[in-house]
C-alpha cells in the first residue's frame, strides 16, 4: 500500500495546529494520506517544531516589539509581569544564558529552557 504524493502547503495551518496539539507525524500523515517522512520534511522546511511538553512548562503569550539595537535586535515585551514568567522563568534567567534557546518560527518567537 503506497501513499501518493500530496501537496502539504495548503494544509500548513492544520499541520501547525496538529503539531501544537501534540499529534505525531504518523497521525498527521494518515489524516493527509501521505508519509510520515513527508510530514517531517515539510515541518522542517516550514519551521514547524515539536515542543517538548516536559521542558516547556507553562506557556504564556505576550506581544513583543522588535527594535534595532547595537549589534542586534532587542525584543521588548511585558512578559516579565506575567505570573508564568514569575513562577517559571525568573530564577532560570539568573543562570547561564546558554541554558536558554530562542526559537523563531514563521509567526512566533519561543524562549525555551535548553537544559
Amino acid at each position: 500500500m503506497g501513499s501518493r504524493r500530496v501537496a502539504l502547503k495548503p494544509h500548513a495551518a492544520k499541520i501547525r495546529r496538529w503539531v501544537d496539539e501534540g499529534r505525531s507525524d504518523e497521525w498527521i500523515a494518515q489524516e493527509l494520506n501521505t508519509t510520515p517522512s513527508s510530514v517531517q520534511s515539510f515541518r522542517s522546511r516550514n519551521s514547524i517544531y515539536r515542543r517538548d511538553p516536559v521542558r516547556r512548562g507553562q506557556l504564556s503569550e505576550h506581544r513583543a516589539i522588535l527594535d534595532l539595537a547595537e549589534g542586534g535586535i532587542l525584543i521588548k515585551t511585558d512578559a516579565r509581569d506575567s505570573e508564568v514568567f514569575t513562577e517559571e522563568w525568573k530564577d532560570y534567567l539568573r543562570r547561564d544564558p546558554a541554558d536558554l534557546q530562542l526559537i523563531v518560527t514563521q509567526d512566533r518567537i519561543y524562549l525555551e529552557k535548553a537544559r
